[in-house]
């Protein structure tokens, strides 16, 4: 994982004048994640959308019809959980509070020029932890032992964690006469490991994107 790393930092780190016909775009989104949580902790209720920003790096052929356009970029996902309960007649849990994470991203994309100003990118893309910030009460209670509570918070120090993959698509439009992209990402996930006691196997993510170049 520190491989990926340091190669998401040698890419946000390329100047963008090494290939003349190449440009790059500063990148931001905000949307949202939708998590789906059918993994190996099943829980009584739905946990709820995160909220995503992220800030990115990316280089293409704005004049060609195909190109290539490598992307990497940072992400920081806020979840909000809400009397969030699993358990049975024996005992259970209620979670309370909320996860900020923050997170490392890459993506190898092919785009197409498809009009004059409007561009459509897909391909596969890697998203994983660098590590979270958990403040979540949890309050518990046992047949024969009474209830409890008990608190989880500070920084996660699992650093690196494997990898989530998936793929990411994009269609973004270009302001006639102006150096302003605008359109729309979209993420499908799939996740190799929990963050914390969610555990999620997979996520859907939709972002209104906005480019400068």
């Amino acid at each position: 994982m520190k491989t990926l790393f340091i190669l998401i930092l040698f890419v946000l780190a390329w100047p963008s004048d090494l290939f003349a016909q190449w440009k790059r775009e500063s990148g931001f989104e905000i949307g949202i994640v939708l998590p789906d949580y059918t993994g190996t902790i099943q829980y009584d209720d739905k946990i709820g959308a995160s909220l995503k920003l992220g800030a990115y790096q990316s280089w293409f052929k704005p004049e060609s019809t195909f190109s290539f356009k490598p992307l990497a970029g940072i992400s920081i996902e806020r979840l909000q959980i809400d009397n969030l309960s699993r358990g049975g007649l024996g005992g259970g849990n209620n979670y309370n509070g909320a996860i900020w994470s923050f997170n490392g991203e890459m993506a190898a994309l092919a785009q197409i020029r498809i009009a004059k100003s409007l561009f459509f990118s897909i391909g596969p893309m890697g998203k994983y932890l660098l590590t979270d910030i958990t403040k979540v009460t949890i309050g518990w209670w046992r047949e024969g032992y009474g209830s409890g509570e008990s608190e989880t918070k500070g920084f996660n120090r699992e650093y690196f964690y494997k990898p989530s993959m998936g793929i990411k698509a994009m269609l973004i439009e270009k302001n006639a006469g102006k150096r302003i992209f605008w359109g729309f990402s979209a993420e499908k996930l799939w996740k190799s490991s929990a963050e914390n006691f969610i555990d999620f196997t997979k996520t859907t993510e939709v972002s209104l994107y906005i480019g400068l170049r």
